[in-house]
């Protein structure tokens, strides 16, 4: 007998390794949405501050990676401090355990929005496409996935996406880009 997969919003994810974002709490989707949002807008500062020598000499690679890891661990860290207010004595160090893990699955978002870029800045550190190129594509690809998060919000909400949800992630995209190039201006 074949085996088939629960369909879409019942357990498991299209790849069948993830849950699919409908079936987890409200407030986990909203904490990794802004992990997604958030990740992605640091690493794209960074990614607009390097410059083409930075990824000529491989440098450009771990600004990246440090980025979204130390934006990762500062957000992780900053959240379980915040956590901790009006704590519960009587949690048990599982439920403890839990929470920790939690809070870190629902920030991998800002941790793995620095991969792109680096594996572009890497490919053209090797030599394989010309520097300005990977810079490009790594912007591109980093707008992209901030100008998509209103249509995945509005999937995730059960809502067919629609053309304002993609208009609202383009404008969210032209904000990210702007508070990118601003923080670069002011802090270089």
């Amino acid at each position: 007998m074949p085996r088939t997969r629960p369909p879409l919003g019942r357990g498991r994810g299209p790849r069948g390794g993830r849950p699919d974002p409908r079936d987890l709490p409200i407030e986990h989707v909203r904490d990794r949405m802004s992990s997604y949002i958030y990740g992605n807008i640091t690493v794209l500062a960074a990614a607009i501050a390097v410059d083409p020598a930075a990824i000529h000499h491989g440098s450009a690679i771990w600004a990246v990676l440090a980025t979204a890891v130390l934006t990762y661990l500062a957000h992780v860290l900053a959240h379980l401090v915040a956590h901790g207010l009006g704590g519960d004595d009587s949690q048990t160090d599982d439920a403890r355990r839990e929470s920790v893990l939690t809070i870190m699955r629902n920030a991998n978002p800002i941790a793995t929005s620095g991969l792109i870029p680096a594996v572009l800045y890497a490919v053209a550190w090797i030599g394989w496409i010309p520097t300005g190129w990977a810079q490009t594509a790594a912007l591109v690809i980093l707008v992209v996935r901030i100008g998509m998060v209103g249509v995945f919000m509005q999937r995730f909400s059960g809502k067919r996406p629609t053309f304002l949800g993609l208009w609202g992630g383009i404008v969210l995209a032209a904000l990210a880009f702007v508070i990118g190039l601003v923080k670069v201006v002011l802090t270089h």
